[in-house]
């Protein structure tokens, strides 16, 4: 008896069936991985998204958080103001005062020259202003006090670090 013909048929037809197998795990590898990729692209356009609202609110928090700050900075800086023009204008009942409206008062005629019309001691400001045409110096004390905070410059800034 002879099994050859009956050998080969049984290997052509499990042949064909592992092409079948094989092409059914393809396609559904292929399926599979289509439907992983697309699952991947929506996580990753999910967590752009995510990643950029969070990215808005964090921007959004520290420019509130900046604000905040700044505002209560110039607050301080408001409060040094009055207190350090309330704290000069007590000047007014040293006795030096006299000596330091002289000095302002030359300096005031130094720069602005000897015909400059120059105020001393003006009523809730004290110290001296001086004006010749369109050009004015204020040596009041109260200006005095701003431009002494202002000079603080960066060590004002190094306040608040």
């Amino acid at each position: 008896m002879n099994l050859e013909p009956l050998r080969v048929a049984l290997r052509a037809e499990t042949e064909a069936e592992v092409r079948e197998r094989l092409t059914a795990v393809d396609a559904e590898c292929a399926r599979t991985l289509a439907e992983a990729e697309a699952r991947a692209h929506e996580l990753a356009r999910e967590g752009r998204h995510e990643g950029e609202e969070a990215a808005r609110r964090c921007a959004t928090a520290t420019r509130r958080a900046r604000e905040l700050r700044l505002r209560a900075q110039s607050r301080q800086v408001e409060e040094l103001q009055v207190r350090s023009r309330a704290a000069v204008l007590r000047l007014q009942e040293d006795s030096r005062y006299p000596a330091l409206l002289d000095r302002l008062a030359r300096t005031a005629r130094e720069q602005l020259g000897p015909d400059a019309e120059v105020e001393v001691d003006p009523p809730g400001l004290g110290g001296v202003i001086g004006r010749k045409g369109r050009v004015s110096v204020d040596y009041t004390l109260p200006a005095l006090a701003d431009r002494a905070i202002a000079s603080l410059g960066d060590e004002l800034e190094g306040l608040w670090r």
